[in-house]
Formats: structure tokens, sequence, C-alpha cells
């Protein structure tokens, strides 16, 4: 599931600013799973699993998705799909659950509570349109 997350075309930007005063910050709660590979430590896998965690918590908020199709002579020439989440993410709260699985994998569970300011998510989406706009 995750791996298919990775393989599609995103921008994800974890932001972190001096200044929430102003901001319109919102709580949401992610989950993130990663399983321990041969090679890893115990507090790698659970880094991996809390970007997982807040990447839920991002998509939560708001994904932009657009699609350009080219077409020459009845036939497609160029076809883009594109789907961006950003967002400035606050980290509140983490737990980890550890999940022995099949054969002794390791399975780590992040589950993140974070607060998120939706006021710079619009200005980054926005943005993000605005340049590809000017592109095509």
């Amino acid at each position: 599931m995750y791996k298919k997350f990775f393989m599609a075309l995103m921008i994800f930007g974890i932001l972190i600013s001096g200044s929430v005063a102003n901001a319109e910050l919102k709580t949401y709660e992610g989950v993130g799973e990663w399983y321990v590979k041969e090679n890893e430590t115990l507090d790698e896998a659970k880094d991996k699993a809390v970007l997982l965690a807040e990447s839920d918590i991002i998509e939560q908020v708001e994904v932009f998705v657009a699609s350009y199709s080219e077409a020459h002579n009845f036939h497609l020439t160029k076809d883009e799909i594109i789907t961006i989440a950003a967002g400035v993410v606050y980290p509140v709260d983490k737990k980890y659950d550890l999940i022995e699985e099949f054969d002794g994998v390791l399975l780590i569970k992040a589950i993140v509570i974070a607060t998120v300011d939706t006021e710079k998510v619009v200005e980054l989406i926005e943005f993000e349109k605005s340049r590809r706009a000017a592109k095509n």
C-alpha cells in the first residue's frame, strides 16, 4: 500500500516555521506502518513510520490533482497526472506499536497527532497551481 504512495509523483513538504500566531491550526491524527529491514535499527524504522504517519496527515488536509494530456492527429502524445500534498506539520504526540508478524518480521506502527497550518497548505497548493499554469 505504501509502496504505491512512494511511486506516485508527489511533492511532499514538511515545513517548520517559527511563528504560528496568525496561522489557522487544526489537529489531525495519522498512522504510518513500516516493516523493519535487516539492516535498520529500530530508531530508523520508527522515523520512517513517523514520516508515513505525517504523510497520512497531510493527505487528510488537502491534495492537489491535475492532469494534462496532449494529442497530435488523434494520437495521445503526452499524458501527465500530478498529485501534490504539502503542508506545515507540528507534531504534538507520537506513539509506537511494535508488532511481531510471521517469521519474526517486525512491524512498527506510528500514530502521530499533529496540528497543521491549513492556511499555509492553501498557499503552497495555490503557488504550485499557478506555477504549473504558467508552464502550459
